[in-house]
């Protein structure tokens, strides 16, 4: 749920109005420390929700061969001596 605050808005009005919504929203990192939020229609949350879970699968494995190449190098260094 979120609230416009404009004054005489029946959906925000204080201790009455519960606000507009609810109303889904996709926060994206760019970076230096800036978020982009980007709101949902109801018809592609499904999408957007399924896409969010294959961008965290595709992290996780990068993760994974970011640690492989670690220890890869880690061993040649400890060769090299």
């Amino acid at each position: 749920m979120v609230r416009c605050n404009k004054a005489g808005c029946r959906f925000c009005e204080k201790g009455k109005g519960k606000g507009h919504g609810p109303i889904w929203i996709l926060s994206v990192s760019l970076g230096n420390r800036q978020v982009r939020q980007i709101p949902i229609p109801s018809e592609l949350k499904k999408e957007v929700e399924e896409s969010r879970r294959a961008f965290a699968q595709m992290q996780k494995v990068l993760k994974q061969i970011a640690q492989v190449n670690l220890e890869l190098f880690q061993e040649r260094k400890r060769q090299r001596r």
